[in-house]
């Protein structure tokens, strides 16, 4: 008798293959997406009108506004959070919040989060941070199949994009603030040369600018109406906004509610000054910007 070999079994085609990875693919996709739920909730709920102005006046109107009534806060709209007031995104931020307690970080993180203009704690930004990272680790261990580097550096990445993004909107809010301050001073004079005190000629400052000078002298209102003088209040802006100029503002402010003078002669002055600074500043960055080029290369 004679025997018949059997033709080899066909290798499985592509199809086969990709059975398990697509499944995992999805899987991880999920968890990636589930990761990312709380910075998404909490950019929905900072996007729904939630500016920082608002904010104080809201907090501040029990003490401004005339014949207001105290409202009792229960428990959990004083610990309510732009991530949510679940009991689980709670205690996640309240751990977080015990882990940077500790040494100066979170007093550093909060003047960065001012500076910014961001309404969130320290605790629940770096929970925001935390999810981040989290999700961009997940995301490149998926795509990396397994391997330790792309997980780290997707960790790395994912952890470090908030805080790019926390430093470049502090520079824009800073450089926003130092482009407009010609033109605020040039306002507050006028509305002090039409007769207005210095309170009222900062009210009306606070309506006709924009952000982020609305925002900051509507704060300095706000503190001044509470007992705090106003050069203090007017000198913090200054130092949020890490702005000279205003702090000279601020200094010639001082001493003429010390010792007398016309304010509004002298904020004009200082108005032109910082026009002609500012134009000076920019020719030199136009004659060397060839320069310059050429050094970056």
């Amino acid at each position: 008798s004679s025997v018949v070999a059997l033709p080899p079994l066909p290798p499985p085609g592509p199809g086969v293959r990709l059975t398990t990875p697509l499944v995992l693919l999805v899987a991880l996709g999920m968890v990636f997406l589930g990761s990312l739920s709380p910075s998404a909730v909490a950019v929905t709920r900072l996007t729904r009108g939630q500016r920082p102005e608002a904010q104080i006046i809201r907090r501040l109107s029990t003490y401004t506004l005339a014949g207001a009534t105290p409202k009792k806060v229960s428990t959990e709209e004083q610990t309510s959070s732009p991530l949510g007031n679940s009991q689980l995104s709670r205690s996640v931020v309240d751990l977080v919040g015990r882990m940077i307690s500790r040494g100066g970080f979170e007093a550093w993180l909060t003047v960065r989060l001012e500076r910014a203009a961001v309404p969130l704690r320290p605790a629940e930004w770096m929970t925001l941070d935390i999810a981040s990272a989290t999700g961009a680790g997940l995301f490149l261990l998926l795509l990396g199949g397994g391997r330790a580097l792309p997980t780290t550096a997707g960790l790395l990445l994912g952890g470090a994009v908030p805080w790019v993004v926390l430093r470049v909107r502090i520079q824009r809010r800073r450089q926003a603030f130092q482009t407009a301050l010609a033109d605020t001073l040039q306002m507050l004079a006028s509305a002090l040369r039409a007769g207005h005190a210095l309170s009222q000629a900062l009210n009306s400052l606070i309506a006709e600018s924009r952000p982020p000078v609305s925002s900051e002298m509507s704060r300095a209102v706000m503190e001044s109406r509470l007992g705090e003088p106003i050069e203090d209040a007017l000198d913090r802006i200054a130092q949020r906004m890490e702005s000279r100029d205003f702090e000279w503002v601020v200094m010639a402010i001082r001493i003429q509610r010390q010792v007398g003078g016309n304010l509004a002669e002298l904020l004009t002055t200082v108005s032109g000054t910082l026009r002609e600074r500012d134009r000076l500043r920019r020719q030199v960055r136009s004659l060397s910007a060839e320069g310059r080029l050429s050094a970056w290369i």
